[in-house]
């Protein structure tokens, strides 16, 4: 079937292969690997079939995987254009009993993936986002059912939110639990200083940009973090 803006609309977006396909996030519970426990890795394991908010249904089943294996990278927000947004990389990626499970390796010499592993395993990240490429689906019939249920679909993408839209209602939360401590959250600003103008990071100029990177959602994030810092 081909993917056209009339049936999925603004939810046709180019993902990072440079391939037409969608967004959406998947609830999952997260489980921390037997062994060694210095070790910075955790299992993510994704919810069954059920509805999302966009009333569709992703068959678990259906997932062809060889792409994403190929480049296991996770990012976070769906950001591929920064080492800076390298959260981590997928140990594995199987679909077991229904459900898509990743174990996740994080780059802890990355301010962020630290963050990340410490938020998620202390309960403050709870979905996974996936970019995927539908291939065949149904359309539901009647308000009893699903608008659509995806049966076979090739994973892309897999991100991670590390730092939200609303920092405060996330990251605050990690920060006042002990999850995270305010050492990891200045670690993560001076390391985004790093791709971004000091004038830019002062508030003053909100284009500026570090010539090496010139990414203005890193600004953002580094802003978002500093938020969070003069709010605790």
């Amino acid at each position: 079937m081909q993917l056209t803006e009339k049936e999925f609309g603004k939810r046709l977006v180019t993902l990072n292969t440079g391939k037409l396909g969608l967004r959406g996030g998947l609830r999952m519970t997260v489980k921390e690997v037997d062994g060694d426990e210095d070790e910075p890795v955790l299992d993510f394991i994704a919810s069954d079939n059920s509805l999302d908010r966009y009333n569709e249904v992703i068959d678990q089943n259906g997932w062809m995987l060889d792409n994403f294996r190929a480049n296991p990278v996770i990012p976070d927000s769906h950001d591929y254009s920064s080492v800076a947004r390298i959260l981590g990389r997928a140990l594995s990626m199987n679909v077991v009993d229904g459900r898509l499970v990743d174990r996740v390796e994080f780059c802890m010499d990355n301010p962020l993936g630290a963050m990340a592993y410490k938020m998620a395993k202390g309960g403050f990240i709870k979905s996974q986002s996936v970019g995927f490429m539908p291939l065949e689906w149904e359309n539901g019939v009647g308000k009893d059912q699903p608008a659509r249920i995806y049966t076979k679909q090739e994973l892309l993408e897999i991100s991670l939110v590390a730092i939200p839209a609303n920092p405060g209602a996330t990251v605050g939360l990690a920060l006042k639990s002990g999850a995270i401590e305010r050492g990891d959250l200045r670690e993560a600003y001076e390391f985004l200083k790093q791709f971004c103008n000091e004038p830019a990071i002062g508030g003053h100029d909100t284009g500026a940009l570090a010539s090496a990177n010139n990414d203005a959602q890193l600004l953002q994030l580094a802003r978002s973090i500093s938020e969070v810092l003069k709010g605790t």
